[in-house]
C-alpha cells in the first residue's frame, strides 16, 4: 500500500474515532445537564440505593431506570429519583440500616437481608411451597399476602414495599475451590454453608448436616475466593449479580428450588407518608407499573444469567424426582418442626395454609 494512501486511511480512522468519542461526550454532557435541570426543578428527591449496577439491566431485574422514569413522569417532575447503584452505599444489611434510619429514601434488597427489619417477609424462607416463579407471583398478588404480610409491615411504621422482584428460586451452589455437586442433604456433611441474615433460612440449614455461617453479601465473593466457604444459596440471577465478581467463583449449581430468592424495593415509610398524598400515591403507582414490566421480562433474564454462568465454567444441575422428594420430605413446610415459626410470624398454622393456598390461585394481576 502506498505511503500516502496508508497515511490517509490512518488519518481517516483517527478522525472517525475522534468524532465518535466527541459525540459520546456530547451526549453524556447533555444527559448530565438534563439530570441537573430535573433535580433543580423537583420538590422532593428520592435517593434509591442498590447493590446492583444499572448497566447490567439485561441480566439483573433491578428495574432502576424504569422506576426512575415512571416516578418522575407520574409526579410530573415533582420527585427526582437519584440512583446510587453498584453498592456505592453498601449492600444487604448496610442498606437495611440506611433506609430504616432515613439515610436514604429507598433501597433494593433481598427479603432475607431485610427480614430483621420486616420479619413477616421471612415466611417466604420456609422451604418448598413458594419457590416456583408462578407460585410466588400468585402469592404476592393475592389478598392473603396483602393482609397477612404487607399490612403488618405497614403497621410497623418503618417501611413500605414499593416493588416485589421475582428472581427465581435459591440454589445450593459450590464454589470453584470446593467444586462438588450438592444434590442430596447428606452431601452437606461437614460443608461450610454461607447463609444470609434470615432466621428462617438459618433454621432450615441447621436441620441439615452443614456447618452454617452468616456472611454479609458484600463479603461472599472474597470468602469463596479464599476458600473460607464451600457452598452458598443464591438464585441463578443472584449468583450472576453478586458483588465483587461473585459469578467467577461458581462451581456446581444445584437447582433444589427450596425458597424464592425474593428481592424488594422498599421506601422509608416516614418519608413517604410526609409527602402530599397525591404524590405518595403516584410513587406507589409507579412501583406497581414497574412490577408489571418486570414480570414480563423475568424469564429472559434468568436464561441470560444461566447461559452467562455456564460460559464461565459453572455446571448447572436439575434434580431428578427422587432427589426433589428427599429434600421435600425432610425439610418441607408440612413438617411439624415449622409450626412454631408459622405461629411466630403469622399467628397460626392455619394462616400459613392460607398463603400456601394462595400460591395456587391466579389473580387478576398476573
Amino acid at each position: 500500500m502506498p505511503t500516502n494512501r496508508r497515511q490517509f486511511l490512518q488519518a481517516s480512522f483517527a478522525v472517525g474515532a475522534s468524532l465518535l468519542l466527541s459525540e459520546r461526550a456530547k451526549a453524556s454532557s447533555e444527559s448530565d445537564l438534563e439530570e441537573k435541570v430535573k433535580r433543580q426543578r423537583a420538590l422532593y428527591t428520592l435517593r434509591l440505593a442498590s447493590p446492583y449496577p444499572i448497566y447490567q439491566s439485561e441480566f439483573i431485574p433491578h428495574m432502576h431506570v424504569e422506576f426512575k422514569s415512571l416516578v418522575e413522569r407520574f409526579t410530573n417532575g415533582k420527585v427526582y429519583v437519584d440512583i446510587h447503584h453498584n453498592g456505592v452505599l453498601g449492600s444487604g444489611r448496610e442498606l437495611m440500616a440506611a433506609v430504616t434510619r432515613g439515610q436514604v429514601e429507598a433501597i433494593l434488597i433481598s427479603v432475607s437481608n431485610l427480614s430483621r427489619a420486616a420479619p413477616a417477609l421471612d415466611i417466604l424462607n420456609i422451604p418448598f411451597w413458594a419457590s416456583a416463579n408462578q407460585a410466588f407471583l400468585n402469592l404476592i398478588c393475592s389478598p392473603q399476602w396483602q393482609s397477612m404480610v404487607i399490612d403488618p409491615i405497614n403497621q410497623q411504621g418503618k417501611l413500605t414495599v414499593l416493588i416485589h422482584h421475582i428472581v427465581g428460586a435459591r440454589t445450593l451452589t459450590s464454589t470453584k475451590h470446593f467444586n462438588r455437586l450438592i444434590n442430596l442433604p447428606e452431601k452437606l456433611e461437614g460443608v461450610v454453608l454461607r447463609v444470609p441474615a434470615s432466621k428462617v433460612l438459618h433454621h432450615f440449614y441447621n436441620m441439615t448436616p452443614a456447618n452454617v455461617v452468616d456472611v454479609p453479601w458484600a463479603k461472599v465473593a472474597k470468602m469463596a475466593r479464599t476458600d473460607h466457604i464451600d457452598v452458598m444459596d443464591p438464585s441463578v440471577i443472584g449468583l450472576f449479580a453478586g458483588p465483587d465478581k461473585l459469578r467467577h467463583q461458581i462451581g456446581h449449581v444445584s437447582l433444589i428450588e427450596s425458597v424464592p430468592d425474593a428481592w424488594v424495593t422498599v421506601a422509608n415509610q416516614k418519608w413517604l407518608n410526609n409527602l402530599p398524598n397525591k404524590i405518595k400515591l403516584e410513587i406507589q403507582e409507579a412501583g406497581l407499573q414497574t412490577f408489571r414490566t418486570h414480570v414480563a421480562q423475568i424469564e429472559q433474564r434468568q436464561q441470560r444469567c444461566k447461559r452467562a454462568l455456564m460460559a464461565l465454567g459453572a455446571k448447572i444441575y436439575h434434580l431428578n424426582e427422587d432427589e426433589k422428594q428427599d429434600w421435600q420430605q425432610r425439610f418441607g413446610h408440612h413438617n411439624a418442626q415449622w409450626n412454631d415459626i408459622k405461629r411466630e410470624l403469622l399467628g397460626s398454622t392455619q394462616a400459613f395454609q392460607q398463603l400456601v393456598d394462595a400460591t395456587q390461585q391466579r389473580s387478576s394481576d398476573n
